[in-house]
């Protein structure tokens, strides 16, 4: 699952999502469109804040 979609299902806009992960929310729009990927330590926030349903392989899109 993809922190976008995680983020829907939990009803979060960019800005709690963002505030109650600790960062900035340009941060968060910055990795759901790819732009950027999140450091080691935000990486790890998002695993433990999203129990695993986010992983570090889900910011990687898979070109065909």
């Amino acid at each position: 699952m993809n922190l976008s979609e995680y983020r829907k299902k939990e009803k979060k806009t960019q800005e709690q999502f963002a505030s109650e992960l600790g960062v900035a929310q340009s941060n968060i729009a910055s990795w759901e469109n790819g732009t950027r990927i999140p450091t080691k330590e935000n990486m790890q926030k998002i695993i433990a804040y999203t129990n695993g349903e986010v992983q570090p392989n889900d910011f990687y899109e898979v070109k065909a």
